[in-house]
């Protein structure tokens, strides 16, 4: 579904390139994430697949396509909900159908399913300060859902969350994921976070990032948190914290 061909990117003023001869590719309906150390790449590599940066050489391709030939094909979470506080929850999720002048009663039912979905019936009429955090980035999801397109790029999405909220999440995501046809790219910084939510984890190699190394997670798609108590698991886990230990020390 996604290609990057030999893409090279540096950021305007800049002597620094990001990436250089830098391939990668995904499959439709994969949950993939993308880790690297602070700096490496991750959200500039979100930021060529949403066309806000065009890279210098190289291709990017959707299903075959050049990136600036596709429209809607991602959708985009960011670390932070942004939800507009003086929207309610219902309007907030309608607002990339809105911008698209979709006519107003199919997008309040669209939105209404989606909050269905993510759990949040009832909710429509309050107000992003009503909620809690984890209630907010679920609202997020809903708008990111209803935004359209069969790939979700989602940056560090629970990155700001207690703990036990950011578990409950996670649990809830992958739950939601095993019920969406969509394609996931996942950006995070916690690797047991990765193991537990993908099927692949991709690490940023080199500066600048000239290729990545791919591990498989060896977990069945219904998954349970003790899994990760597994040896594989538990393997697995050291062997890419010592790869990005490595990364962060050249």
């Amino acid at each position: 579904m996604l290609c990057f061909e030999h893409v090279s990117f540096t950021y305007p003023g800049s002597e620094d390139a990001i990436f250089r001869d830098f391939s990668l590719r995904a499959e439709k309906g994969g949950f993939i994430s993308v880790i690297g150390e602070s700096g490496s790449g991750k959200t500039t590599l979100f930021r060529l697949l949403n066309g806000l940066e065009q890279p210098q050489e190289g291709s990017i391709t959707i299903d075959g396509t050049p990136i600036p030939e596709k429209k809607n094909f991602a959708s985009y979470m960011p670390q932070q909900d942004l939800l507009f506080p003086w929207l309610s929850v219902e309007q907030n999720v309608m607002l990339p159908m809105t911008i698209r002048k979709q006519p107003k009663e199919l997008c309040r039912k669209k939105a209404l399913e989606m909050l269905k979905k993510v759990g949040l019936a009832g909710w429509e009429k309050r107000y992003p300060r009503e909620l809690s955090g984890g209630m907010r980035q679920r609202v997020s999801f809903a708008r990111t859902l209803c935004a359209g397109g069969e790939l979700l790029l989602l940056d560090e999405p629970f990155s700001a969350l207690d703990s036990i909220t950011r578990i409950s999440l996670q649990e809830w995501l992958r739950d939601q994921w095993n019920h969406l046809e969509k394609t996931i790219l996942f950006i995070t910084h916690d690797v047991e976070e990765a193991v537990f939510l993908s099927e692949k984890i991709l690490v940023l190699t080199g500066r600048p990032v000239t290729g990545l190394t791919e591990f498989e997670v060896p977990l069945p798609r219904e998954r349970t948190r003790e899994m990760l108590l597994r040896p594989d698991i538990a393997e697995l886990k050291e062997q890419l914290i010592a790869l990005l230990r490595s990364e962060a020390t050249e």
